[in-house]
């Protein structure tokens, strides 16, 4: 099983440049029996580990499908927001946190099915850089927070914020949104030291197939066309969201 969930946590990744912690959490909790904690740093190493990988075999195919400046400065950013979302991860109780990463899966997939309403090369008319700067500290922060609280990598939420409020064309969205779920990823972990109930041969096993999956997944990314791999993402997320919700109130 922990081959299976591996191997598909790491096929999300290279495919839509996030989404394999949205796998790896619920796995990890309803398959592989591990409390909410444990789940989420074990789910912050394989999918940070993993999306680092596939940020490197993205780079190296078209190295102008990531944009290194945005990517830089929504991780250091989020610095902040780690923090504060680990030790709420640590207060709140399983259930609660559970339905709220239930709520926030399908309220950014139900903004995803919304079709983008921007046209490509106009980003620069629709924001002064100012604003467009604010955005980025905005969202550096609250992806941040919210990688802590629900250890999570954040590619099912910085896909769509990329998109639908800073303007990026899906191709650049997918490969920028690997670079921070893996800085995110790492500095949530390394702000969870000591790793209580950390399970390393369990991690490794993950890492591993993950990292096949990732390489597999990136080389068909790019001959999915954008609105098919946005609407297969969306509606996944929906559907894994009431799951989760429905585990979490029972």
């Amino acid at each position: 099983m922990a081959l299976v969930v591996g191997a598909c946590t790491g096929l999300l990744l290279g495919l839509v440049g996030g989404g394999g912690s949205i796998l790896t959490v619920p796995a990890l909790i309803y398959l592989l029996e591990q409390r909410v904690g444990p789940a989420t740093t074990i789910s912050l190493a394989v999918v940070g580990l993993n999306a680092a990988f596939g940020g490197f075999q993205k780079y190296r195919r078209q190295h102008d499908s990531i944009r290194l400046d945005y990517a830089l400065a929504l991780a250091l950013l989020g610095l902040v927001g780690t923090q504060a979302g680990n030790w709420l991860n640590k207060t709140l109780p399983d259930h609660v946190t559970l339905g709220g990463f239930a709520l926030l899966m399908i309220v950014v997939a139900i903004l995803m099915l919304r079709p983008p309403k921007f046209k490509a090369g106009v980003a620069g008319e629709l924001a002064s850089v100012r604003t467009r700067w604010l955005r980025v500290g905005i969202i550096g922060v609250g992806l941040g927070f919210l990688t802590g609280l629900f250890g999570v990598g954040g590619g099912f939420l910085i896909v769509p914020a990329l998109v639908l409020l800073l303007d990026f064309p899906m191709r650049f969205a997918t490969g920028t949104s690997l670079v921070v779920i893996a800085l995110n990823s790492l500095s949530a972990l390394a702000g969870r030291w000591p790793l209580t109930g950390f399970d390393g041969g369990l991690a490794l096993t993950l890492i591993a197939t993950g990292l096949a999956g990732t390489w597999v997944g990136s080389k068909f990314a790019d001959r999915i066309p954008e609105k098919t791999l946005r609407k297969v993402f969306a509606w996944m997320v929906i559907a894994l969201g009431f799951y989760i919700g429905w585990q979490a109130l029972h």
